[in-house]
């Protein structure tokens, strides 16, 4: 055999094996990814809260008060190293006060918070071990209601809420593989929505979250 036909197989085979491997690489990072998660539900992006003049009560407030626990699910179709496409759903309660100037008095009720989200994750950091994500996102948000705040020898003083499309935010994520088909998954899910267009309440849903991953 020539020396010339010798480097030309040699050449192919490797190109071959280059793109055989390549193929079984890009195969590693394509397919589906399933989340359950837990953990809690604040305000920790924005805390702003604005008042209002209501005719009863004076100058008003409501607002979100302290976290809530929250749990969800989450499915991702991973194209690519880069790119994947992320849909998924959560649930939590947050307590919230109304206060007013006509007394001291202090109301409180309870707003169930529905996110579903939408999201476009960028993989910027992927390894055997670790698995890490960032991207825009959108969300459409259930709301329970109307809100009512009881206030002693008053009337009550009732919220409307309104289901939001779209909320604008973003997430970030990070999978730990454990064995080549699970692993431990951190969370940090934010979007901008008040629970009204008169933004008499601004919620701001974050999912601060710890759950597990499956590869499919």
């Amino acid at each position: 055999m020539s020396r010339t036909r010798l480097l030309s197989i040699s050449v192919v085979s490797i190109l071959a094996l280059t793109a055989v491997s390549s193929a079984k690489a890009q195969s590693d990072y394509n397919g589906w990814r399933v989340r359950a998660f837990a953990g809690i539900v604040g305000r920790f992006v924005e805390s702003d809260n604005t008042t209002f003049d209501d005719p009863t009560f004076g100058t008003s407030s409501t607002e979100v008060d302290g976290t809530g626990f929250g749990f969800g699910a989450d499915v991702e179709r991973r194209f690519n190293k880069l790119f994947g496409l992320d849909l998924a759903m959560g649930f939590t309660q947050l307590d919230v006060v109304f206060a007013q100037s006509l007394t001291s008095y202090v109301s409180q009720t309870t707003l169930d918070v529905t996110p579903i989200w939408l999201a476009a994750n960028f993989h910027w950091v992927k390894n055997e071990k670790l698995d890490f994500w960032l991207g825009p996102q959108i969300a459409y948000i259930f709301w329970n209601g109307p809100l009512v705040f009881s206030v002693p020898g008053e009337e009550d003083f009732t919220v409307e809420t309104e289901n939001e499309f779209p909320a604008i935010g973003f997430d970030l994520g990070l999978d730990w593989w454990l064995m080549d088909k699970g692993g431990l998954n951190f969370a940090f899910r934010f979007v901008d929505a008040d629970a009204n267009t008169s933004h008499k309440l601004p919620v701001d849903p974050t999912f601060v979250t710890l759950g597990y991953t499956w590869k499919l």
